[in-house]
């Protein structure tokens, strides 16, 4: 899963805004606020504001961070449901501090490529947002098995704790991997121009299948096989989909694969506070891209484990595995 900047309709930054290695930034200033940071959609790879979750950051040593997370209320896409954070949040706010990390205080340039080779993260199943407001996170970040190839960061794993005062109320990681724009270049070949061809899009899923709220945040298109389905990437899901990447990014993957699990599980409530996922490789535009989840056998007794799997032309491109508490009757 590949993430790099390519943000539609947005002023990139200058070049005196890129970061660059910097091993005393928090010497000079101890706290790091996303507000002071020119170019922060760009540093957290999101286009709209709204979809910002790092609000600041501070370095503790080597290759140690505490980094503060809003997670929104009234978000129109990430908000609460029933009082619980939605289940893409920890996900993306892994993924979020990852790159704002590297950028700013790792050495990497706008324009290099992430890839993701996994993001894993537990959740607090009885953990309920408060308030009305944004609700504010700590997170503590442990940085290894790091490598560093001309002054900047050439992949790492992230390892994440998150705390709601002194709750912890997930943990989680990831793999990066960065590179070059040449190297991507070689790598995408004829495909770096490729986009989402405009048409007709395949019929949706009934919406309460997936827990959506409305046609156009469904992923899913069925097939006519249970357990089974097309990807289906609606246009204008700006928190999901983003028209200017080369290829189906990888939020789409995770958040159909967490509707497959729910479609599948149907009409049991399906609320997964365990998410797993390994990317193998692009999900290409133009082919289509099969969606198929099965449940699996768990030895957490009252519990309920599902696996969804992506394949496209034959191939894998990635595996999920998500774990719910499964219901009471």
């Amino acid at each position: 899963m590949s993430d790099a900047l390519q943000v539609d309709g947005a002023t990139r930054p200058a070049p005196q805004r890129q970061a660059r290695p910097s091993r005393n930034l928090c010497d000079a200033v101890s706290v790091r606020r996303a507000a002071d940071i020119p170019g922060l959609r760009e540093f957290a790879h999101r286009s709209r504001a709204e979809d910002v979750l790092i609000s600041s950051w501070r370095r503790l040593g080597p290759g140690r961070f505490t980094v503060t997370a809003r997670w929104p209320h009234d978000h129109d896409y990430l908000a609460p449901r029933h009082g619980r954070p939605h289940v893409l949040l920890a996900g993306e706010t892994i993924r979020q501090a990852g790159l704002l990390l590297s950028h700013t205080e790792f050495g990497v340039p706008l324009g290099h490529h992430f890839i993701l080779g996994d993001l894993v993260y537990t959740t607090d199943p009885d953990y309920h947002v408060a308030g009305e407001g944004p609700t504010r996170l700590t997170i503590g970040v442990e940085c290894s098995r790091t490598r560093i190839r001309a002054g900047m960061l050439a992949g790492s794993r992230f390892d994440m704790t998150f705390r709601d005062g002194d709750r912890i109320v997930a943990r989680g990681h990831s793999h990066v991997n960065v590179t070059s724009p040449a190297v991507y270049r070689r790598i995408r070949g004829e495909r770096l121009t490729a986009r989402r061809a405009p048409g007709p899009l395949p019929v949706p899923v009934p919406p309460e299948l997936t827990g959506s709220a409305a046609d156009r945040d469904v992923l899913l298109s069925p097939t006519g096989r249970p357990g089974r389905w097309r990807l289906r990437i609606a246009p204008g899901h700006a928190t999901v989909v983003n028209p200017a990447n080369d290829h189906i990014p990888g939020l789409s993957l995770l958040d159909a694969a967490q509707q497959a699990a729910r479609a599948l599980t149907a009409p049991e409530p399906f609320v997964p506070y365990a998410f797993a996922t390994e990317f193998h490789r692009y999900a290409e535009h133009g082919a289509p891209c099969l969606i198929e989840a099965r449940r699996l056998p768990t030895a957490v007794p009252g519990t309920t484990a599902v696996e969804v799997t992506g394949t496209q032309l034959g191939a894998p491109v990635f595996v999920s595995t998500l774990t719910a508490m499964a219901p009471y009757f």
